[in-house]
């Protein structure tokens, strides 16, 4: 016997779990941008001057690259240097995908 599932919305009645899988698999994909993943494989090949020595990118939210910087000093170097950065990923990338770059202090 099939696992089912009790769908949703106007219909009532049970579906296969696959074919709601398969949906949900699909809203899903349509939001993920593969270009993040490939921005952090890519980092110290892109990331110029003293980035990719000092500085980790963890993730993009809402267009703004989170990036851990070893020390406060660090940080204050880097971010004279944020619109050079901003450019590089524009550049490889696109205009939408980076707008802004948020520097967090590791412990």
């Amino acid at each position: 016997m099939r696992a089912k599932y009790l769908s949703y919305g106007e219909r009532r009645e049970p579906a296969e779990i696959s074919d709601v899988l398969g949906t949900l698999i699909e809203r899903v994909a349509g939001e993920i941008d593969v270009r993040q993943g490939e921005l952090l494989e890519r980092w110290n090949e892109l990331a110029p001057g003293d980035w990719p020595e000092v500085a980790t990118p963890i993730g993009i939210r809402d267009q703004t690259l989170l990036v851990e910087v070893a020390s406060g000093t660090a940080a204050s170097l880097l971010k004279y240097q944020i619109h050079q950065l901003i450019s590089v990923i524009r550049e490889a990338f696109g205009e939408e995908l980076v707008t802004a770059v948020r520097l967090r202090v590791s412990r």
